[in-house]
């Protein structure tokens, strides 16, 4: 967690307590991270504390070590933008002026190219998942089919986002065409939300195993994205594990996280909405394409200052001690 400088190593706290490199035992907030030897693992007791802090050295345990640069962050949302928002757009007002082509042809033709990116990405997010699991894969053991959070949920996404791509144009359904990016963002929302009443995982979940309660979204976000996509490896998920399992604020900033990306997702459907029904298909189509990146930046933003604010309170929690700062738990 945290903003670190572009190509710099960004280090939110020494490592304190190491977390084994099967897979970790989840337990219920504020219990103590717990393991034994071998591939089994034992539950703390839910009264479990943290580890004893002296107010002038105590630091949140687990070292969040992240690295990334410009360069590579840069060149991925320049594909991203080119491939569905520039390339749909050429072709949706190049034609639209140029040729006598009928609308849904128009929208054949342009809602084409969307989706192209996740034809690389996914693919190879897949690949490195599955070819370099004990690299960067979930912690314990597993199958090679036994994917991450972030991989499902994508997946998951991108199939109902391709319904109105592939049914609204033959039918002239316009406006379902519209709300295509709604259904990519939708899904990945509901997902957020489910996690927020910590239900009893029915199967393995990123690095929990089956029968654990799950936890906030953000985590497994946070988890996966660092891990395989910043390839960051298994030394990043084992030192989460330790801050969750060890820090309250953290687990109260994370479930915070996960309550404003739900409440960002409701606002982006409800925003793309009023623009498909409320607006002209030669301006809607367009504007909802670059409505979905805008909104991107904007919810990041903010992500950005509420993660921010709430590392300087773990912080401060630390250093002053639980009776001071009062319970996250």
């Amino acid at each position: 967690m945290g903003t670190p400088t572009p190509g710099t190593r960004f280090s939110t706290s020494p490592p304190v307590a190491p977390v084994p490199s099967h897979a970790p035992c989840t337990s219920s907030p504020g219990a103590t991270h717990t393991a034994v030897s071998g591939s089994s693992c034992q539950e703390p007791s839910p009264k479990s504390e943290a580890p004893p802090r002296d107010p002038k050295t105590a630091h949140p345990p687990g070292e969040l070590v992240f690295r990334w640069h410009w360069t590579g962050v840069a060149l991925y949302v320049s594909f991203l933008v080119f491939c569905n928002v520039l390339i749909p757009c050429l072709l949706f007002y190049l034609l639209r002026i140029f040729t006598p082509m009928p609308t849904k042809e128009l929208i054949g033709i342009s809602s084409a190219a969307l989706g192209v990116s996740s034809c690389f990405d996914a693919p190879f997010r897949l690949y490195r998942l599955v070819r370099f699991r004990n690299t960067y894969g979930p912690l314990g053991l597993g199958s090679w089919w036994h994917l991450d959070f972030v991989m499902w949920t994508y997946t998951f996404a991108l199939l109902v986002f391709a319904i109105p791509l592939a049914v609204s144009p033959p039918a002239a359904l316009f406006t379902f065409f519209l709300m295509s990016t709604t259904m990519l963002v939708g899904p990945v929302g509901v997902v957020f939300l489910y996690s927020l009443f910590s239900p009893v995982l029915p199967c393995r979940c990123s690095s929990d195993p089956r029968g654990t309660r799950m936890k906030p979204a953000v985590f497994y976000t946070i988890e996966d994205v660092a891990a395989v996509d910043f390839k960051h490896g298994r030394a990043f998920r084992e030192a989460l594990y330790t801050r969750y399992h060890t820090s309250p604020p953290f687990r109260a900033l994370v479930r915070k996280l996960t309550v404003y990306w739900v409440f960002a997702s409701v606002l982006y459907c409800g925003l793309t909405a009023a623009v498909t029904w409320g607006a002209p298909l030669q301006f809607s189509f367009g504007w909802v394409l670059g409505q979905f990146f805008l909104w991107v930046a904007a919810s990041a933003a903010g992500c950005v200052f509420l993660a921010k604010r709430g590392m300087r309170q773990e912080k401060e929690w630390w250093e002053e001690g639980a009776g001071k700062m009062g319970d996250f738990s």
